[in-house]
């Protein structure tokens, strides 16, 4: 699935990114991979940068979702969100962009994809690993803002 694809899978979803807030940007983007050694796929970065505007995400995905922006305040801060995983020292390969309630959604970036592409994951706090249940796995980041969504929809 493309971002386009999924524009007019939910033409009815507002854009993920608040318009009010100073919009993400790609100096604190390659900031914070460079800071904290963090490898983002291509469609992170398409949707921090180009999609923020335009692309929807899940209502509860999006509590604790990190915008590569310095400004915003650290509930909404992908820095804040990756300094506090890297804080706990988990594992490197991991390259979190939300966290909620001391669990980290996260890209392994052990097991690219032929497109360069990572899985998402949650590091769970409680069992100090990868969550075990393929119901908290993703194929890929637009696999996961796909299904943030869809499940929300049969939940109205």
């Amino acid at each position: 699935m493309t971002f386009e694809e999924l524009l007019k899978k939910y033409p009815d979803r507002e854009a993920a990114f608040p318009s009010h807030l100073d919009k993400p940007n790609s100096e604190d983007l390659n900031s914070i991979q460079t800071k904290y050694n963090c490898v983002f796929p291509e469609s992170f970065v398409e949707f921090q940068l180009e999609y923020f505007d335009k692309a929807p995400i899940g209502d509860f995905a999006f509590n604790g979702f990190g915008w590569a922006n310095r400004k915003l305040e650290p509930y909404l801060n992908l820095e804040e969100v990756v300094k506090d995983y890297r804080e706990l020292n988990f594992p490197n390969y991991l390259s979190p962009f939300r966290s909620d309630n001391g669990d980290f959604w996260c890209f392994d970036t052990r097991h690219p994809d032929q497109n360069g592409e990572f899985p998402v994951v949650i590091w769970s706090h409680n069992d100090n690993d990868i969550d075990k249940d393929p119901n908290y796995r993703w194929n890929n980041f637009i696999d996961w803002l796909d299904k943030t969504m869809d499940d929300e929809y049969w939940k109205y």
